[in-house]
């Protein structure tokens, strides 16, 4: 809970009063945008009304050109409410894989909307992977929990219109999509029936019936019920904005670029002509023509219409005077001097205010006033944007460096920590305007002491044109200090399919807003304006320069182990004989500012005992790591069971059970993810010869190095130098990691050599690849994967062994149906689709309604040894300690030997 606010955040921020929470990294606004051009941009929203929600099922579904359009173009005041987070999806960019990778994709989803210039949402439900059908999707989630989201969200954003990317039908495809179409045609009327979900009503949540709902029309995606003759609207988002020098289909490619981890939007826009067609499938507008102009025909979203819909001769002078103070800012607006109509944004949000209390005040009926009080606090919030752009202001929060000719700042702010915050404003315009009030707000327990070293800067005072307002502020986090991490959590990466929000209050939202907010009150005209700024602090990043990043909270000491999930090979299925030996990998990070000291400790199932029993550590500075290897026994272990190690490391009297992991990538917000320091062992029979020797081609990122070295593989990573000139010949086994042909241009340049070792007696087995797989021979007979490869989703589907008697079923562990059981998310994607007769298929499954596929597990003898292509899912399985899967990936280790 914050210390200052006046209406609860997730209504503060639906009702347009956004205020800088959102910021991204660095900045909160695209790239190549100027003060002129989101001027205009926010003098076009105060023309309309007019609100618009898109509905979709995963980032990267939108129509980012027609949301584009409408925000840049048309001044709609647009949201994009995502299904899922993508959590169930590949990574290109990186090893992050459910919980991360949807962490990944807010942060990309952000960064594309910071282009589109609009609202996004989210609801609870989790992306488990890819689904082919309707009744799939909704036996993992729960539709009235989807349709409840839904209509919650519409009741409190009150769009005019509803757009569906997705028409509910097997036309669709994903199951996702079809599930977020049917969704929305069913909401679109239930979110003004005040009988669905009545308990809305009891928590101050009026019912909302939107005017009109379209479905977005895809040339790849035609409706089996359309005709010829359906009425159609065409919208051309190639329009060209002269301010930014752009389309707006431009624009929105940008935006979809930064949706990198799943390798979209990377090809440019070009300017000309870019249509995008919408079909009406429902409307409650009783007279409304087969052909339209515009999305809202018969919809008055004008600054009159709010005049009419209060239907009183006592507001409408108020009125008539906010729609001159508009007219005569769009009027007079330059682009070169925007700053020229901030007196006559000024004069409106006057008007404005003036309105808010009129219409608390007459006689009106109580839904009349809420709406009219909706749409006005709207207005403030966007006039208050219109001229902070306008003037063109900058204002840094920012975490004050205590080293010496240096602006870098800690990384992370820890429980009882003391700092200073300096926030720095600047107003470059030459227009009157004076300082009313500027502080600091932070969360509940937190002490801020404003530091006064100029006696200037008491009281209302005037803003000298260009000219800096510096104020220093002590800060002290509580003791008991939340950690900044999602609000939104689950106990199974691996088995829910809906997220417990921890902290309610931020439903809907990509992230809970900032923990540090300056806020600066400013008065022109007689009339007072806010700005907001999150607080920040500072790195530098050699070579690029300096990245400013959000003040986060973490624990002064950071404990992970690796990996969270492994097994204890065991070599009989009822009880092992003596010990079972293996090894227990803890991670350390140090955020005390300096030394810390303290001891690293294992808490173990009774019987079992590590070396050492704890470990000493001591760092010196912040950001310092430090890995500890525990060599564990374990004694009467069971096959079948599981077991939990705690790392606990106590420092100051405290103990750490827990750590994070940060993820960051360029141009996006690093984020923290928590995860307890336990290690859950499954103990499973399996076989682990000794002394395997195994090479490894890291991809796109992944976990199974880790889980191989965890039950006693030795793995190197090989990397250009090793490709170019190493001797492969000494390695057991060569892997190729997930989608390593789409991102190693070493290894497709030395792809011969792979295939030369194999020659020699090697053993080669390639993971699942993507289409680039198809652009030259990799494999050493001919093969072919498509454009669209086949991928078996169900993940309980059944699979079948097409050659019993192939060793890799039975050396050295013998595999059986069972050994399929218990896998997760997916059985594998990208299966080949055409192969020579030198490959021998092994397995073959395929989802309901699929026809059986073949391709996922290939074999061939070339030369003396054996190469494999293998689009089973083993990334997935490993890491989630999947008995069957290891059992068979380590035959596949073994094939030749």
């Amino acid at each position: 809970m914050f210390r200052k606010s006046i209406i609860p955040i997730l209504i503060f921020v639906l009702l347009g009063t956004i205020k800088g929470l959102t910021v991204l990294a660095d900045t909160g606004e695209m790239a190549g945008s100027t003060n002129a051009s989101e001027t205009w941009r926010a003098l076009q929203r105060l023309q309309t009304t007019a609100t618009v929600l898109h509905t979709v099922a995963h980032p990267d579904d939108e129509n980012g050109p027609l949301l584009t359009w409408l925000s840049r173009a048309r001044g709609v005041r647009t949201g994009l409410y995502s299904t899922t987070r993508g959590e169930g999806g590949a990574n290109l960019i990186g090893p992050e894989l459910f919980d991360a990778l949807g962490i990944v994709r807010t942060e990309e989803h952000l960064a594309a909307v910071r282009y589109y210039g609009i609202d996004l949402f989210f609801s609870s439900a989790v992306d488990f992977g890819y689904s082919k059908r309707l009744d799939e999707t909704l036996e993992k989630w729960d539709y009235q929990m989807l349709l409840e989201d839904m209509v919650r969200l519409i009741r409190l954003y009150r769009p005019d219109v509803v757009i569906s990317r997705f028409q509910g039908n097997r036309q669709d495809g994903h199951g996702h999509h079809q599930v977020s179409g049917v969704v929305t045609l069913e909401a679109f009327r239930a979110a003004g029936d005040a009988n669905r979900f009545p308990e809305h009503l009891s928590e101050g949540l009026q019912p909302w019936q939107p005017k009109k709902l379209y479905i977005t029309r895809s040339r790849w995606r035609r409706s089996n019920t359309e005709t010829s003759d359906a009425p159609l609207l065409k919208i051309d988002t190639g329009e060209y904005n002269a301010l930014l020098g752009l389309s707006y289909s431009q624009v929105a490619r940008q935006g979809l670029s930064y949706q990198r981890s799943q390798g979209v939007g990377q090809t440019r826009a070009s300017k000309g002509s870019a249509v995008t067609e919408l079909r009406l499938v429902d409307t409650t507008l009783t007279e409304q023509e087969n052909s339209e102009e515009s999305l809202f025909d018969g919809i008055d979203t004008t600054i009159i219409g709010m005049a009419k819909l209060a239907n009183t001769a006592a507001v409408d002078a108020e009125f008539a005077q906010l729609q001159e103070s508009i007219d005569a800012a769009i009027r007079e607006y330059d682009a070169r001097h925007p700053w020229t109509v901030v007196p006559h944004l000024a004069s409106g949000l006057k008007t404005t205010r003036g309105l808010i209390e009129s219409v608390q005040r007459i006689d009106l009926e109580d839904s009349t006033r809420s709406h009219l009080l909706f749409l006005l606090q709207n207005k403030e919030q966007e006039l208050m944007t219109a001229a902070n752009a306008a003037l063109g202001l900058s204002l840094e929060v920012l975490v004050q460096s205590t080293a010496a000719r240096s602006s870098e700042t800690f990384a992370v702010a820890i429980p009882g920590q003391k700092f200073s915050i300096g926030m720095r404003m600047v107003n470059p315009a030459p227009v009157a305007a004076e300082l009313v009030n500027i502080s600091l707000h932070t969360p509940e327990g937190w002490s801020v002491h404003r530091v006064q070293e100029n006696s200037d800067l008491t009281g209302i005072m005037p803003i000298q044109t260009n000219e800096p307002i510096s104020i220093l502020f002590e800060v002290e986090v509580a003791q008991d200090a939340d950690y900044t991490q999602p609000y939104w959590t689950r106990a199974s990466e691996y088995h829910d399919a809906v997220y417990t929000l921890k902290r309610p209050e931020f439903r809907f939202l990509p992230f809970a807003s900032p923990e540090v907010t300056g806020v600066v009150t400013y008065r022109v005209d007689g009339v007072d304006f806010t700005l907001t700024q999150p607080a920040q602090t500072v790195s530098i990043n050699r070579p690029w320069g300096e990245r400013r990043r959000l003040l986060t909270v973490a624990p002064a000491i950071s404990v992970s182990v690796s990996p969270r999930i492994g097994v204890i090979p065991i070599a009989e299925s009822a009880m092992a004989d003596g010990e079972a030996t293996f090894t227990a990998t803890v991670e350390m990070l140090n955020n005390v500012k300096g030394e810390a000291g303290g001891t690293l400790s294992l808490r173990l199932p009774d019987g079992w005992q590590a070396s050492p029993e704890n470990a000493p550590f001591a760092f010196t500075h912040e950001g310092a790591s430090k890995t500890f290897s525990f060599q564990v026994s374990a004694k009467n272990v069971q096959a079948g069971r599981e077991y939990a190690i705690q790392a606990i490391a106590a420092y100051n009297g405290v103990e750490y059970t827990a750590g994070y992991q940060t993820i960051d990538h360029p141009d996006l917000e690093p984020r923290h993810l928590y995860h307890p320091a336990v290690m859950t062992l499954r103990s499973i029979p399996l076989k682990v010869p000794s002394n395997v020797s195994v090479g490894y081609i890291m991809g796109v990122g992944d976990r199974v190095p880790e889980a191989l070295q965890q039950i006693g593989i030795d793995v190197e990573m090989l990397d250009r130098e090793e490709l170019r000139t190493g001797d492969l010949d000494r390695f057991d086994t060569i892997l190729i990691g997930i989608r390593a042909y789409a991102v190693r241009q070493d290894l497709i340049a030395y792809n011969s050599r792979l295939l030369d070792y194999v020659h020699n007696g090697g053993n080669l087995i390639v993971q699942y690849q993507t289409p680039e797989f198809d652009a030259a021979p990799f494999g050493p007979y001919p093969y072919t994967m498509g454009r669209r490869p086949e991928e078996v989703s169900e993940e309980d589907t059944q699979v079948a062994i097409l050659v019993p008697d192939h060793p890799v079923f039975h050396h050295p562990n013998p595999i059986t149906a069972d050994d399929f059981k218990g896998w997760v998310e997916e059985r594998g994607s990208k299966f080949l689709t055409e192969w020579d007769a030198n490959y021998q298929a092994l397995l073959t499954c395929n989802d309901r309604e699929q026809e059986p596929q073949h391709g996922g597990f290939l074999t061939a003898k070339y030369g003396q040894g054996i190469y494999t292509y293998c689009a089973y899912a083993f990334y997935r399985q490993l890491p989630a300690g999947v008995a069957g899967a290891y059992r068979l990936f380590m035959n596949m280790l073994m094939l030749g030997k």
